[in-house]
């Protein structure tokens, strides 16, 4: 091992009244340790609290301890919970760091995750995977892997080549499946969202001879759904709540049965990516194109 100095971000702890300004990847751990003052209690975050934007307030020297064959790391690499990439491995574990319980990601991850659980990658300006660097040199047996299974970090890769190749539907649901990420159950709503569009939705699906095209857009804040003048932008929720309606309906019956079978796939498509918690950055889908 050989010594290294960072200088790392400090940021302003988000309690008002708190003047702690610790190091970006020391607030989720700063914040457990703290009590009372709009602390919460200790070990516990208190809900209002938001980490994702914090205000830096300057930088501050840190000695870290790296291999000998590396003193810095210049590349990007995946974080294996949401499969946004990082400067370095040190970038990752930052990350970990502060969003430690938090959107799928585990309260310790920083504590026993290694270099080879985090496939180094190139993205392009967007911060889009494009391409995977190398493989990951994996054990057959590891302490996440017992005999007869898979290691976690060859998850971890193949998530990674899905990612550079575009499937970025497949890589969500294989992290899901494989390692047991998964969303909390949702509700389901007894009323429909957006009414108008729900409304305008019904009487398309029974008008084939309807001029007006039934539009809809993925962002990366929500699915925006438009058809006859009434627009509505609908959470990952709502469009899986939209689809389970119009599938459990007799599609083949409707006049516009191609174009709505079309649709439903399309939202609980754009739904898996939402629930990711972090989608791709820049992300945008239009249905007709999709289609």
């Amino acid at each position: 091992m050989t010594n290294h100095t960072n200088d790392e971000r400090t940021v302003r702890c988000p309690v008002e009244g708190c003047d702690a300004t610790p190091l970006a990847r020391g607030i989720n751990l700063h914040l457990r340790r703290s009590s009372g003052g709009g602390h919460g209690p200790q070990n516990e975050l208190p809900e209002e609290i938001d980490l994702d934007n914090l205000t830096t307030v300057g930088e501050r020297e840190v000695e870290m301890d790296y291999p000998e064959k590396r003193d810095t790391e210049d590349v990007a690499r995946l974080c294996p919970y949401c499969s946004q990439p990082f400067s370095g491995q040190n970038g990752v574990l930052i990350h970990l760091g502060q969003v430690a319980g938090r959107k799928n990601h585990p309260e310790d991850g920083g504590e026993f995750h290694s270099e080879d659980d985090f496939p180094e990658v190139e993205v392009d300006e967007r911060g889009n995977v494009v391409s995977v660097v190398g493989e990951t040199n994996t054990p057959e047996h590891t302490e996440t892997a017992k005999a007869g299974s898979v290691p976690n970090q060859r998850v971890y890769q193949f998530i990674a080549d899905l990612l550079a190749d575009g499937e970025v539907q497949t890589a969500h649901r294989v992290r899901k499946r494989l390692l047991g990420i998964e969303n909390v159950d949702r509700p389901f709503r007894s009323a429909p969202s957006h009414p108008n569009v729900f409304n305008e939705i019904l009487e398309y699906a029974y008008d084939a001879e309807r001029d007006q095209e039934l539009t809809a857009a993925l962002e990366t804040h929500g699915v925006m759904i438009a058809l006859g003048g009434e627009s509505g932008l609908y959470t990952a929720d709502e469009v899986l709540d939209l689809a389970a309606y119009l599938d459990g309906k007799d599609l083949d019956s409707w006049d516009q049965a191609g174009k709505l079978k079309d649709f439903v796939e399309f939202l609980r498509y754009s739904a898996e990516l939402l629930q990711n918690e972090t989608p791709p950055k820049g992300l945008h889908e239009e249905f007709q194109e999709w289609r």
